[in-house]
């Protein structure tokens, strides 16, 4: 391999393993998420009923009213609402943050791994003594 391809082979590993950190960053953006909607089912399940501000977007709101805070509509993919007691809400979503975490983790350990192939590239090019070329910003 030449010195131009171990360069660009470097660049392309750098590439991917942003890549792969910022899925991951998303990944526990959505995680968050998640936990945050569990905590506001939780929260509603206790009030019976009650008026409330109900968000449509762009900071606008309008007026509403929570009649059955028992029941929730979780989404079950492709656009299907499915309506869950609270409980089961719950236990759907946790396991909706459980596989987002699986899926995290294993972006983590490819970007891991390209890594560690990152270093074997770096030495490599140390042993044959490649001047590292300077970034420009």
């Amino acid at each position: 391999m030449s010195d131009e391809q171990g360069w660009y082979l470097m660049q392309q590993y750098q590439e991917q393993v942003e890549e792969l950190y910022g899925q991951a960053e998303l990944i526990e953006r959505l995680v968050n998420e998640y936990h945050r909607t569990v905590e506001t089912v939780q929260e509603l399940s206790d009030i019976p009923s009650q008026d409330t501000l109900i968000p449509i977007g762009g900071s606008t709101f309008v007026y509403g009213t929570l009649k059955d805070t028992g029941k929730v509509l979780v989404n079950a993919g492709r656009g299907i609402l499915v309506e869950k007691p609270v409980n089961a809400a719950i236990d759907t979503l946790n396991k909706k943050i459980e596989e987002l975490k699986k899926s995290q983790e294993s972006i983590l350990k490819t970007a891991e791994e390209i890594k560690g192939k990152m270093d074997e590239l770096a030495q490599k090019m140390s042993e044959k003594d490649v001047q590292i070329p300077q970034k420009e910003d």
